[in-house]
């Protein structure tokens, strides 16, 4: 964990923050006594817990050169049972490391602080060797059981196992079966890692969303810290290819069994530094990660000692410390409160990331952001294909959107609800996500283990300008081509674009759903209007209007049946993974192929929000069939939004006596006040009274242009 000069450089560090309270959590934890487990059955929670405060005390036994609290560290290594074949947990691997990495850890500090007699050391040694060959063998020679768990997984269950076990083989290279598990650890950290795992995209995207990817982040980090510290020069291994499994999307693995290879060490890749820049650019403005597949709020852990080993600037540290309500995460996933005492750099100033605005096409991500304050207007358009939707933790959710806003979450994914181990999490499927679903769904359901369900997925025509920015999420199902279309206006609201496309001939139920963080056991406002619906919290709302090119009178807004416990009312998000309920929005029309326009207005609450940031005004406009067109009012501007069918009119007059001429699917205009701006989507010409605004030569793509 540690090299011997970090000692001196960590006293002189005590003295101030952020490693005064970080300090002081070690101490803490130090001070706690021994959680007793049950004698029938070896328990991966108690003994976690035990290990973690073996390592507090063995760190400051070393650290203050006091034998005091070595005599606890070594009480509760002769404490430690190894009869792990008691254990009845089926992915006790993932629940491993604290046990075996937390241990090896007091082992190694209590050594080098000379605190560890030779009987009692090679007795540690031998317990610690002894659990880790019987959960090597349940976990990677058993071939049923690392099939199920770790072959069709390909995410975090094999690169946490490989942590727990690969740290002890490092630790004990002496043992006769360490370089088995340490081959086998670094195969799969090289693999997973690495370009052809298909577990980090190109782009720096995480096959299986923020949080898993954060549970997989620390102890990895963990991991190849110590493979640094023990390898300096990384020797040459034989590559373990028994987890490398020939189904879609990992056919290409390419592994040889037997093959000789050194282990180039994540921590100094790009690609490694890439997904924390992912994680940072999904946060949500004030610091947890969003609730994307699998996910509750999460925190980083780990990330801030990326510039220790790769150049970077301070990006992570601000992250760090300016989480709202979990700033200094150095404990989930895995504990690296001393790995940020020495590989920390204060020196180091905090600074915003570089981006507001950040899409990711290979992972199937767009990032919508203002700016980097707690206040930010964010958003998030989800549009995943092959390997990035592929995986246990993946949800029914590409094309949806959710959105934060003046310090509150207000357009919510729902979550990880999973009250059934054996089963996918309730919030899974389309239903629970901002989509447009189609006779009740959209995408097919997400199966267990390998059944991916879903389908692909694009994200296309991104643009990041000063005043709007774009994206679009297309994908098929239920017999159509959906494509939305989010724009972010003036760092101020969204407007969204959905058009149904196909070749079917009856009719169908048509809905725009939208969760919102609001209504029953939540609490806050939750209302609904005849075209749209509010959701308001303490701090800030939202109010959503839509509209069909079906007309208005076609369009019901109303909310779904409510069942408790069940989608799609149910979620769980937040930091005290609370199960609640929250209010649902369903516009609904039955029609073949009908166009949604919608508007997601944000605005502040409390405290004090200034004119620019009350509710704004929407105006539907009636320009005839096959059209359907909002005005925003903001302080001091006028927008359009319009959105026409093919065979609509390319001649429209607005009761303001204004022309627009365009053979535009999607038009958003700027009428009234500074910051001119024109988008014009699949079309070739925009004219506002004759004076042309945007033009394109190719009728299938997008053109923006801002004065």
């Amino acid at each position: 964990m540690l090299r011997p000069e970090h000692k001196p450089l960590i006293l002189s560090r005590l003295d101030r923050e952020p490693y005064a309270t970080i300090w002081a959590q070690i101490q803490e934890r130090a001070s706690l006594p021994y959680a007793d487990d049950n004698p029938q059955q070896w328990d991966a929670g108690p003994n976690g817990e035990n290990a973690m405060t073996a390592q507090a005390n063995a760190l400051l036994a070393w650290l203050l050169e006091d034998e005091s609290y070595a005599f606890k560290a070594r009480d509760f290594f002769a404490r430690l049972r190894t009869d792990f074949e008691t254990n009845t947990v089926l992915d006790v691997n993932i629940r491993m490391g604290r046990t075996l990495m937390g241990y090896t850890n007091a082992w190694d500090l209590l050594l080098a602080a000379g605190y560890l007699p030779e009987e009692e050391k090679e007795a540690a040694a031998s317990k610690l060797c002894e659990i880790t060959d019987k959960l090597f063998a349940r976990f990677v020679e058993d071939d049923i059981l690392r099939l199920l768990l770790l072959g069709t997984s390909q995410n975090n269950h094999p690169l946490r196992t490989a942590a727990a076990i690969g740290y002890v083989g490092l630790a004990f290279p002496e043992h006769p079966r360490a370089t088995q598990w340490l081959t086998w650890a670094v195969s799969e950290m090289d693999y997973l890692w690495g370009p052809k795992g298909h577990y980090v995209q190109p782009d720096g995207a995480v096959s299986e969303g923020p949080y898993y990817y954060n549970f997989a982040f620390g102890i990895s980090v963990a991991f190849l810290i110590a493979f640094d510290n023990v390898y300096p020069e990384p020797p040459e291994l034989a590559r373990d290819c028994r987890n490398r499994v020939d189904m879609d999307p990992w056919l290409d693995h390419g592994c040889v069994e037997g093959e000789p290879f050194r282990f180039s060490n994540p921590l100094h890749d790009p690609l490694f530094a890439a997904a924390a820049d992912w994680s940072l650019a999904l946060r949500l403005p004030f610091g947890p990660r969003p609730p994307l597949g699998d996910a509750n709020y999460t925190a980083p852990n780990g990330s801030v000692l990326l510039p220790h080993f790769s150049p970077t600037d301070g990006r992570h540290r601000w992250d760090w410390e300016s989480i709202r309500d979990r700033p200094l995460e150095v404990g989930w996933g895995a504990d690296l409160s001393a790995h940020h005492l020495a590989y920390f750099d204060d020196s180091l100033q905090a600074t915003e990331p570089p981006w507001t605005t950040h899409f990711f096409p290979d992972g199937g991500d767009a990032v919508f952001r203002s700016d980097w304050s707690d206040d930010a207007r964010w958003g998030l358009l989800v549009a995943e294909h092959g390997s990035a939707r592929k995986t246990l933790h993946d949800h029914v959710d590409s094309t949806s959107f959710t959105m934060a806003a003046y310090g509150e979450y207000l357009l919510i994914d729902s979550g990880y609800y999973k009250p059934d181990p054996n089963d996918n999490a309730k919030t899974a499927h389309s239903p629970s996500h901002n989509l447009i679903l189609i006779n009740g769904s959209a995408a097919p359901d997400k199966g267990l283990l390998n059944n991916f369900g879903d389908a692909d997925a694009w994200l296309e025509n991104t643009y990041d300008g000063a005043v709007l920015d774009y994206a679009e999420a297309r994908q098929l199902y239920q017999d159509a081509t959906v494509v939305r279309s989010v724009a972010f206006v003036d760092n101020r609201y969204f407007v969204l674009g959905d058009r149904i496309l196909t070749n079917l001939t009856e009719a169908r139920v048509h809905t725009f759903r939208m969760h919102g963080h609001a209504g029953y056991d939540v609490g806050e406002l939750f209302e609904l209007r005849p075209d749209g619906a509010r959701f308001e919290r303490t701090l800030a709302g939202v109010d959503i209007f839509v509209s069909t090119t079906t007309g208005a009178t076609a369009l019901t807004v109303s909310e779904p049946p409510f069942t408790e416990l069940s989608p799609p009312h149910i979620h769980q998000l937040n930091w005290a993974r609370e199960v609640q309920h929250h209010g649902v929005m369903d516009a609904t029309v039955l029609a073949t192929e009908p166009d949604f326009l919608s508007l997601a207005l944000p605005y502040r609450v409390a405290p004090d929000p200034l004119p620019e940031e009350l509710p704004l005004a929407a105006t539907l406009l009636d320009l005839g069939a096959g059209v359907t067109a909002w005005t925003i009012h903001l302080t001091d501007r006028l927008d359009l939004a319009l959105l026409r069918s093919p065979d609509a009119p390319t001649t429209l007059l607005l009761p303001s006596g204004e022309t627009i001429h365009t053979d535009g699917e999607i038009v958003l205009l700027r009428l009234q006040g500074p910051r001119p701006f024109a988008l014009l989507v699949r079309g070739t010409y925009l004219e506002l009274d004759g004076e042309l605004r945007a033009s394109a030569a190719d009728p299938s793509g997008v053109t923006v242009v801002e004065q």
